[in-house]
């Protein structure tokens, strides 16, 4: 008689994204970070660069001005700064992602995954079979 071997699932991804909200995984814990934010705080996200916020005080910023007061009080509380930190990048990129998408706006400013040595390959000069 043979035995069904069940098949472990692997480790969780560090971020994941689940609906509106950004799932990170950490040693306390799974955290989850709403990204739906309103409209004042995105127009706020937006300009961040027009802002002239230096980067070393980017973190404290989001903290304070995009976060929701419960995912504040979830990223202040976390005994791993440097994992918070790393949390509060991803939420950024997330969100910029996200309102790009929304807006309908292309990802151009993101880095490509594109040599910029050799010329990519294309499949519209190649023949058809």
């Amino acid at each position: 008689m043979a035995t069904a071997k069940t098949a472990t699932p692997g480790p969780k991804p560090d971020f994941l994204v689940v609906e509106d909200h950004l799932k990170c995984q950490t040693n306390e814990g799974e955290k989850s970070l709403d990204l739906r934010i309103p409209l004042e705080r995105i127009e706020l996200f937006m300009n961040l660069e027009e802002l002239k916020i230096p980067q070393s005080k980017m973190p404290r910023f989001i903290i304070d001005n995009i976060l929701w007061p419960e995912d504040k009080a979830t990223i202040e509380g976390m005994r791993d700064g440097a994992k918070a930190l790393k949390i509060l990048v991803r939420y950024s990129e997330v969100l910029g992602e996200r309102m790009g998408a929304e807006m309908g706006e292309s990802k151009g400013s993101t880095v490509s995954s594109e040599s910029t040595v050799e010329p990519s390959a294309t499949t519209s000069d190649t023949d058809s079979e």
